[in-house]
């Protein structure tokens, strides 16, 4: 282990990993804000989740700003294990693929995929009890209308819990260092797109089309998934026809939209 910390090396690779997210961020992002927001504004009918309900521009300043901070502390957690992982911090990450084989190498990084997203659904859901989501989540819940700049507009403690559970795979099993960056930059990517509100369907299978998670913000307490929508189908929380959403239905199932009847258990197809 390496003890003389180098402050010009470990600032070098934090301004590294603070740029990627950021340019990410304002990359695809801005794509979709000036393709849609600014040239066809005028037409919301045509491409945009909820048609009626736009970001008073100080919320699409606010959004802009606090995601952009909160990558920014991304970036610099980031930069540090990478730091760390240079000069001789102990985890399963490995950098050759012969270590461990192509097979390995290939499925470990689905694995890395489906770990990260599940994590993140736990999280988002334990988000959503009544005192956290009170206190912290419903900061990001103050953007109904989702946009691109949304992705990363929460609460910090929010942030870190979910850089936490993106993390915390990677200090139990290993994964090559090339997986853990493909599976990163994956994720933001999407959860941008996914923020866009702009209506997207996928030609790729597992990637739900945008409306699931434009949901989540028009209902609240249902679908929870990031990428996956298994996850909320196996535990009951993606939304259900004839069933009520807000605010203050907590639980993710919803509640039964007429009292005389038992509510439906369909539910939405996206």
């Amino acid at each position: 282990m390496d003890h003389a910390f180098d402050w010009a090396q470990w600032a070098m690779i934090v301004s590294g990993s603070m740029a990627g997210g950021l340019v990410i961020l304002w990359t695809i992002g801005g794509y979709y804000h000036i393709r849609y927001y600014v040239r066809r504004r005028h037409e919301p009918h045509t491409w945009k989740c909820q048609p009626n309900r736009f970001l008073r521009p100080d919320q699409q300043r606010q959004a802009m700003l606090l995601s952009s901070m909160n990558l920014a502390v991304g970036g610099l957690i980031s930069g540090s294990l990478i730091y760390a992982l240079q000069h001789g911090m102990p985890t399963p990450i490995y950098f050759e693929v012969a270590d461990y084989g192509w097979a390995y190498t290939l499925g470990s990084t689905v694995l890395l995929f489906i770990l990260v997203d599940v994590l993140a659904y736990w999280s988002h859901r334990m988000l959503h009890m009544k005192v956290l989501f009170r206190h912290f989540h419903r900061w990001h819940h103050r953007y109904v209308a989702t946009t691109p700049f949304v992705v990363t507009a929460m609460h910090p403690v929010e942030f870190l819990i979910f850089q936490a559970a993106t993390f915390l795979p990677l200090f139990i099993i290993p994964f090559h260092y090339a997986s853990i960056i493909i599976v990163l930059v994956w994720t933001l990517a999407f959860n941008v797109i996914d923020h866009s509100g702009v209506k997207l369907v996928s030609s790729i299978p597992w990637q739900g089309p945008s409306t699931y998670h434009d949901d989540h913000h028009v209902h609240f307490h249902c679908n929870f998934g990031q990428h996956l929508m298994i996850w909320d189908r196996w535990f009951g929380t993606l939304r259900r026809l004839g069933r009520r959403y807000g605010a203050d239905v907590f639980g993710g199932k919803g509640a039964p939209a007429d009292a005389a009847q038992p509510p439906k258990d369909e539910f939405v197809s996206y």
